[in-house]
């Protein structure tokens, strides 16, 4: 099936992918540092509190988690490139109407419904085309098209800051918006250069046996179940091997998202400058990007398996994260941040392939769309503990023990994992 989708090494398809998931996962991070920078001037805009301008970003999450499962659906119905044009065309629009927004209700509400949706969509079905174009060198794509939100953090920054002081939060608003839209572009030349997609591989079969005999469906009632457990793939929630993936993935954005919202605070209560926890953070963003690129190099070439990769990167992120609050000199600490994004970006690609691995590539619109949605409740549901273990102890050392154990939990399925697919394996080869 690779083979077909575009080569070993991915073809054009498989480059114009890579080209769009790195934009897609540019685009949010500038989205992201975008409203960070303007939190001061939207709450006195609006006249609203900090809390609420940040509740709206979850709610971004969480919106970009659910439409990821119906993500197959739209697939089937229009193909990858044209959806994916779609949502760069949300995504941008939603930028330029939050321009011209008078309350958080109006942000909250373009965000949710264009910002998210086309996020969450989008990051499905990029991911399933790279998958899709690649083979031998699928850790090092993946890594490629990770590094664009490392880079957003560092060129976002500055550039935002010189819009906001040119022409004020609604004007650069409009220009961020503006970038936004590229996203459009990477889908039209996935669609003109033939990006694969699900439909290829299960939609004609579902229809001959559909056509053929139709005796065999007792119902209405019944032909429809069938559909919603093949389009959403629910059966995924009964395998194990899915929920193996999920909590590897979901474990590990929810430790370093809450690494990213507190660290600044809990350095400064160690008794480190804002300063300082700025540089902490940049050289472990540099960090982070070397990751993404290295893994996919061993990866790729046999150096190391992915399952020894990550459980090195899962151990020594987890260790890093528990150690954190007892640190309270500049080079352990940098130390610390430099281990922490570092395993951190290479988790982000590890997770991508072990989800083909275990898997493999035609449950994979499925699988990201579900983990998605698990991602998005998990964060909802827990986000609020490391601030509440906060505020109810008066120390981070809690909060970020919480978040060590977070990031330590896929260790446990990763092991059995091992373990069941090495009887898989063995069983294949009986069969065979």
């Amino acid at each position: 099936m690779a083979s077909s989708a575009g080569g070993s090494d991915g073809g054009r398809a498989g480059w114009f992918a890579v080209l769009a998931m790195w934009t897609r996962v540019f685009i949010w991070s500038a989205v992201l540092k975008t409203i960070g920078m303007m939190l001061p001037l939207l709450q006195d805009q609006f006249n609203t509190t900090t809390w609420i301008l940040g509740w709206i970003t979850s709610i971004i999450g969480a919106a970009s988690g659910l439409s990821a499962i119906t993500s197959r659906l739209m697939d089937r119905w229009f193909g990858p490139g044209y959806v994916i044009m779609t949502c760069g065309a949300m995504i941008g629009f939603s930028v330029i109407m939050a321009s011209f927004a008078t309350s958080p209700i109006h942000l909250a509400c373009v965000f949710t419904l264009l910002l998210g949706s086309g996020l969450g969509i989008s990051g499905v079905l990029i991911k399933e085309a790279i998958a899709r174009c690649f083979t031998t060198n699928y850790a090092t794509a993946t890594g490629i098209a990770r590094t664009g939100d490392s880079i957003g953090l560092f060129v976002c920054a500055p550039i935002v800051q010189i819009f906001i002081d040119t022409y004020g939060w609604r004007g650069a608003m409009l220009l961020v918006g503006a970038i936004s839209v590229h996203l459009v572009v990477c889908g039209a030349l996935m669609l003109r250069a033939g990006a694969p997609s699900a439909s290829r591989y299960q939609k004609l079969p579902a229809n001959d046996g559909i056509s053929k005999h139709p005796s065999q469906l007792p119902s209405r009632c019944t032909s429809f179940y069938k559909n919603l457990l093949e389009i959403f793939d629910i059966r995924l929630l009964s395998d194990f091997r899915y929920w193996s993936v999920a909590i590897i993935a979901c474990g590990s954005k929810f430790a370093f998202n809450m690494w990213l919202i507190y660290f600044v605070s809990q350095a400064q209560s160690n008794g480190f400058s804002l300063q300082e926890a700025a540089i902490f953070v940049t050289v472990g963003g540099v960090g982070g990007l070397i990751a993404k690129l290295v893994q996919g190099f061993f990866l790729d070439r046999g150096v190391i398996s992915s399952f020894h990769l990550t459980v090195i990167a899962v151990t020594v992120c987890s260790a890093s994260y528990c150690a954190t609050p007892w640190l309270t000199s500049y080079w352990p600490m940098m130390t610390s941040s430099l281990l922490i994004v570092t395993s951190s970006g290479a988790l982000s690609c590890l997770q991508d392939v072990l989800s083909k691995q275990v898997l493999g590539v035609d449950l994979l619109v499925g699988a990201f769309g579900w983990t998605s949605f698990t991602g998005a409740i998990l964060e909802f549901s827990l986000g609020f503990l490391p601030g509440w273990l906060f505020d109810t102890t008066g120390s981070y050392t809690t909060a970020f023990v919480f978040i060590g154990s977070m990031q330590f939990l896929p260790m446990f399925p990763l092991l059995i994992l091992r373990y069941y697919r090495c009887f898989e394996s063995d069983a294949q080869k009986e069969l065979t």
